[in-house]
């Protein structure tokens, strides 16, 4: 099955400064090279970051970390992600989630809150499908 975004041009461009995306509620995934990374970049040992940060197992493997309207990522700072070059894979890759990508009306709710959506140069599928492919569950 054809997706809207295999046929149709998709535009972004993160814009300099923006954190809308770090704020919005929401659980923040990290497999265990997020969890590596992280924790490395923060001098912490894994166990260490996992506790500091309150991530609840999902599995062995998996961790996930709640964002509320009250507590946004702890990684926000005042200069952005304080953790930018060692984020986990789901911020790198937004808003290229599946529930973003599901439908053009979805992709276009996105951007109410996304200012980067409709910007910039068009991404092709490719691109698109290597981002939304690139996190999980």
């Amino acid at each position: 099955m054809t997706r809207w975004w295999e046929v149709e041009p998709v535009r972004f461009q993160c814009e300099k400064g923006c954190t809308t995306c770090c704020t919005k509620p929401g659980w923040v995934y990290f497999d265990k090279e997020d969890v590596k990374n992280a924790a490395t970049f923060s001098d912490l040992s894994p166990g260490e970051f996992k506790k500091r940060y309150q991530l609840e197992p999902m599995d062995s493997d998996h961790w996930e970390m709640e964002v509320t309207e009250n507590a946004p990522c702890p990684f926000l700072g005042t200069e952005g992600c304080t953790i930018h070059p060692v984020k986990p894979k789901q911020c790198r890759a937004f808003p290229f989630w599946e529930e973003n990508l599901r439908t053009r009306k979805a992709w276009q709710k996105t951007g109410e809150h996304c200012p980067g959506i409709g910007e910039g140069p068009a991404w092709s599928p490719d691109l698109v499908r290597q981002n939304k492919d690139s996190i999980w569950p």
